[in-house]
């Protein structure tokens, strides 16, 4: 015994030891940096989308709509440089702090040329505007281009002196990159700029904009990203120069805001056109508003291409990048790594407690959970730090924690690991060989144990004919079964190909599940896009079989999320891997209501709540099952492919404002909503029901302890 112990100690701390040192290998090559920068996109999605910037943040953008507005007043963009103009005088009014463009304006407007040293009244408008305001800084670019023949001209050229002398700041170490051209506002703009920020980004090598340098060089000169512009004329210059050894020679890594509610340019121009109208009142945007904020300008419209991949989002403003970047020195709300030290000896311990962990116990469900768990505890204390503008690394220490748990795992099976043949062979006779692979591949030795009786919270969908018994009575035996085996054949398909689990047959009825044994997190979804699907293969094989003779078939279905038991249940001679419970009873249930309220699919609220918006429902009712005495929310999900995203919406919203007013008893206005979905779906069967309903209580109202809940009374 002492020499089995002994062993596992030395292999254990040679398990533990050869994949720190792989790992902390692989980590100072950046094999992981990828990876990593991706869980870095989970985190701040997930704490920075509704995370606000600071108060006095202001963004406007040049949307879809603002060109949409202007095309037919002042042609496409690029806009008249006099609506900029007209813009800064309209913030100046205001009271704005600070206003920045991340717009380029590089040179004289196009088609305008100089006249007795002047240049065109359009530009001069935006010289005049950006002098009178003084608070103006506008964009410039700092690049590295290829070095051709074809362009080896107008590189290295230096910047004008002027703008050497009064845009660049002071600041130590050493740059990256090459930069050798330039785009700068044109020499009237920039001569009457409170400030110059460079606007220009690298993303990643995945195309994600998440870092930035906040000083750009050219030519031995130092020039500050628009982002920092302002604050290099207050006193958070002071922060700058305490801070600038770090922040010039780290990338600096964006805290996002996804809180930004900006302001649309065409709302802007509105209220710039009333002004000078003279019309005071009900301004779009009252430029008060903008009162000792400081103002971002850019463009979120495609056309203006200004469109960015960040942590947040795939297509994200430019401009909000610039606005956040401003937000975080400002406010100190940075983002920082720990020291290189406390990542190494994360890896280290974490190879070391799960391979002296498994060692030290012989338990499937240990041996399982243990890497589940120590995982999960360091996602969480890396997701709390992240909350704390801490970036722990994640990829390197779950690296170690998987390749310790498989090391550690190979060693048992090389030298102790004899069960898996013998468990498979016991349990053949208890399940299919389908479901038996896969449940035997996931929990191995503790089979039994880890599947037989356990809770687990999936998702149950039931299917049934309307009317097949009818259907059937009217064809010979032969062709009843030829219909429905069909029939069960498109419908099995769907639930496959949605990674379902196809529970049983009951006649026409279908059951199935999802969330085991194959575990998916998206359960809920996964099963209502199978029942829209199967939906709309019915429609196709409606076709199909009426061109062969056979009646049209209709079909309900209904969904429930919840708590099940799960396990293998029968006979000893017999066992169904299965479910049962309340939540199962309440899908079939749910099914059973798709006759009352003419709908072909009904959820459960909470499976609908797990949707998470992802599908566009409309609210049934309030319905109380026979036999509960807690009532649930029924909704119907809706189908875009068939209705279009905007019909659907139209309904959701119609819905939901009349069932409110139908449980106010407002009678009369639920009748006006239900009233406009028909004017959608004219054989609305929901929305009669329910103006028949609001018409009867008009005629006689409800007792006084009606609740708005509908009492089912059948099966």
């Amino acid at each position: 015994m002492l020499n089995i112990v002994h062993r596992r100690l030395l292999w254990g701390a040679i398990i533990a030891l050869s994949i720190a040192v792989i790992v902390n290998a692989c980590l100072y090559l950046g094999l992981f940096e990828e990876l990593e920068l991706k869980t870095f996109d989970i985190r701040a999605k997930y704490f920075r989308k509704q995370l606000q910037p600071p108060p006095d943040i202001a963004v406007i953008l040049i949307d879809e709509l603002s060109l949409k507005v202007m095309n037919p007043v002042v042609g496409r963009w690029p806009w008249p440089r006099s609506l900029h103009a007209d813009v800064i005088d309209f913030l100046d009014m205001g009271g704005a702090k600070a206003i920045l463009f991340d717009i380029l304006f590089t040179e004289n407007e196009q088609g305008s040329h100089f006249r007795e040293g002047k240049v065109s009244d359009s530009d001069e408008r935006m010289v005049e505007a950006t002098r009178s305001a003084g608070n103006v800084y506008h964009a410039a670019q700092i690049l590295a281009d290829s070095e051709d023949d074809y362009n080896k001209d107008y590189l290295n050229k230096p910047l004008p002196e002027d703008f050497v002398k009064r845009f660049s700041v002071h600041a130590e170490g050493s740059f990256a990159g090459n930069n050798n051209t330039y785009y700068i506002p044109f020499p009237e703009l920039y001569n009457v700029s409170r400030g110059i920020g460079i606007v220009e980004f690298s993303p990643d090598l995945d195309g994600v904009y998440r870092r930035t340098r906040l000083f750009r060089h050219y030519q031995g000169k130092v020039y500050p990203v628009l982002s920092i512009a302002p604050l290099m004329h207050t006193s958070e210059s002071e922060y700058l120069q305490e801070e600038e050894r770090r922040l010039t020679r780290e990338p600096y890594l964006i805290n996002m805001y996804g809180g930004f509610k900006p302001y649309s340019m065409s709302g802007i121009l509105t209220s710039v056109q009333k002004i000078k109208t003279g019309e005071l009142d009900n301004l779009p945007v009252d430029p008060n508003e903008f009162n000792q904020k400081v103002v971002f300008i850019g463009g979120s419209a495609v056309g203006i291409e200004d469109l960015k991949a960040s942590s947040l989002d795939n297509k994200t403003p430019g401009v909000f990048l610039h606005a956040s970047i401003y937000g975080n020195i400002k406010n100190r709300d940075f983002l920082r790594y720990p020291p290189s030290i406390t990542t190494s000896l994360s890896i280290l311990l974490m190879s070391i407690a799960i391979t002296f962990g498994i060692l030290s116990r012989q338990h499937l469900i240990y041996q399982l959970g243990l890497p589940v768990f120590i995982t999960a505890g360091y996602m969480l204390i890396a997701f709390w730090w992240f909350k704390n503008n801490m970036v722990l690394d994640i990829v390197a220490p779950v690296t170690a924690i998987v390749l310790s748990w498989l090391g550690t795992l190979a060693y048992l099976s090389f030298t102790e690991g004899k069960d898996r043949k013998k468990i498979r062979k016991m349990l053949e006779q208890y399940v299919s060989p389908a479901v038996l692979s896969s449940v035997v591949d996931r929990a191995g030795g503790d089979i039994l144990k880890a599947e037989v009786g356990s809770k687990e919270n999936i998702t149950i969908l039931f299917s049934d004919i309307r009317g097949f018994t009818t259907i059937s009575e009217s064809l010979d035996a032969e062709k009843v079964v030829e219909l429905l085996n069909e029939y069960l054949s498109e419908m099995v398909d769907v639930i496959f190909k949605y990674d379902g689990t196809l529970d049983k047959f009951i006649g026409d009825a279908v059951m199935a599940f999802w969330g085991a044994p194959l575990r998916v997190s998206d359960h809920g979804k996964k099963a209502v896009d199978a029942a829209l699907e199967m939906n709309k293969r019915l429609k196709y094989f409606n076709e199909r079989i009426n061109a062969e003779g056979f009646p049209q078939l209709k079909i309900g279905v209904g969904i429930n999320t919840g708590n099940v038991i799960l396990g293998n249940i029968g006979s000893e001679k017999k066992l169904d891997y299965t479910v049962i419970g309340d939540n199962v009873n309440l899908a079939s249930r749910m099914e059973g209501l798709t006759k009352e309220y003419g709908c072909p699919i009904l959820i459960a609220e909470s499976t609908y709540e797990g949707l998470k918006g992802s599908v566009i429902c409309r609210v049934v009712d309030m319905v109380r099952v026979k036999g509960k005495r807690h009532h649930v929310r029924v909704y119907e999900p809706l189908d875009p492919d068939i209705l279009g995203h905007e019909s659907i919406s139209k309904i959701s919203m119609y819905a939901e404002e009349g069932f409110n007013f139908y449980q106010n008893k407002e009678w009369n206005k639920a009748i006006e909503k239900y009233s406009s979905i028909l004017e959608i779906i004219s054989d609305d069967t929901l929305s009669k029901l329910f103006i028949k309903r609001c018409e009867d209580f008009i005629d006689s109202e409800p007792s006084s302890i009606w609740d708005g809940v509908y009492m089912m009374t059948k099966k």
